[in-house]
């Protein structure tokens, strides 16, 4: 059995948990933290696709302890400990060098020198890796939770840097993922994002998750134009155009849309021409309108209060599920509704 360490975003644990369970038959879970997960199963790395992770990593060591015991004593322990060196020599020909990152409740901490050094000198006996502290090709971690957790682990995904990778504003692709997840994809939904803006959720779900017709619609051309960019283009059953989300009714069929998955404007970054409360309540009705009985739609804003107080004007969408969440350190909520027959 292969023993993995999966970090995702706070507030997501149930979601997925979820995945895992249908991803993987012969999942174990060992520990579920707000956060991260630890977990076994006999697929290998390379075949996990679990696209709603930071990072994973291999678990070499784990201890359980206090908390507030230092990081140094955990290293102390190791270098005498019987860990699961085997899976440091294991790496890519492409790989030649690590660093070794040391983590207290999920901040960057320093360590005792000396003890360092001596983890890295076994590391790089045991691995043939040489160490680079600034620009390694992988990894290799000690982690110290808060919930009395400490882990010795080996980084298995690359993971890009956003402000890099990302268009400004566009959601985290593990944040889409889960969303669309959220729907119960099949082959033969009609998946509807009226706010797409440069086209994260459409892209997942064009990537990952199957669909009959998926509509990427915004009222802003700029982002849209990023999003054609970004999805395929000879695809005949993606449409991606320039629509008002509150208007939608007038190009889309009544009830004829399976899942509305959004993110919709949050009056914080992007101002709207109604007042929030009174745009939020032409939206759910809008919403109400497209969505088939039984359709879901998954929407994600920090303004809880508003959808709230939005969705008393559409009776129809009941809410099923409602996470915590932090996006880019904002509280915000992830909500799931669904039509009833």
């Amino acid at each position: 059995m292969n023993r993995f360490f999966g970090t995702f975003i706070s507030g997501t644990g149930e979601i997925v948990e979820g995945i895992l369970r249908q991803r993987l038959k012969d999942l174990r879970i060992l520990t579920l933290l707000d956060g991260g997960v630890e977990f076994e199963t006999a697929v290998p790395y390379s075949d996990l696709n679990l696209f709603c992770f930071h990072n994973l990593f291999q678990v070499l060591h784990k201890k359980e302890a206090s908390a507030e015991e230092p990081l140094n004593t955990y290293l102390r322990e190791l270098l005498e400990a019987k860990a699961d060196w085997s899976g440091v020599g294991k790496n890519s020909p492409k790989i030649k060098t690590f660093r070794l990152v040391t983590s207290r409740q999920n901040q960057l901490v320093s360590v005792d020198a000396a003890l360092r050094e001596k983890l890295e000198q076994k590391l790089s006996r045991l691995s043939g890796l040489r160490v680079n502290r600034s620009r390694p090709d992988t990894e290799f971690w000690l982690l110290s939770r808060s919930e009395g957790v400490f882990y010795f682990l080996k980084r298995l995904s690359r993971h890009m840097a956003y402000d890099k990778l990302l268009d400004p504003g566009e959601l985290h692709p593990e944040l889409a993922y889960m969303m669309c997840w959220l729907t119960e994809p099949k082959h033969t939904d009609v998946v509807l994002d009226p706010f797409c803006g440069y086209g994260a959720i459409p892209l997942q779900r064009s990537r990952r998750f199957p669909f009959e017709k998926l509509y990427a619609f915004d009222n802003a051309e700029q982002p849209l134009a990023r999003t054609r960019e970004k999805l395929p283009r000879k695809n005949p059953n993606i449409l991606v155009e320039r629509h008002d989300a509150l208007t939608l009714h007038q190009v889309l069929p009544p009830e004829g849309m399976d899942a509305i998955i959004t993110d919709p404007p949050w009056g914080l970054f992007q101002e709207t021409e109604l007042a929030l409360e009174e745009f939020y309540r032409r939206m759910v009705e809008e919403f109400a309108v497209l969505l088939r009985p039984g359709g879901r739609l998954v929407l994600l804003t920090a303004r809880g209060e508003e959808l709230s107080e939005a969705l008393e004007s559409a009776p129809a969408l009941v809410l099923k599920k409602e996470y915590h969440i932090l996006v880019s350190g904002k509280k915000s909520g992830l909500y799931l509704l669904e039509k009833t027959e």
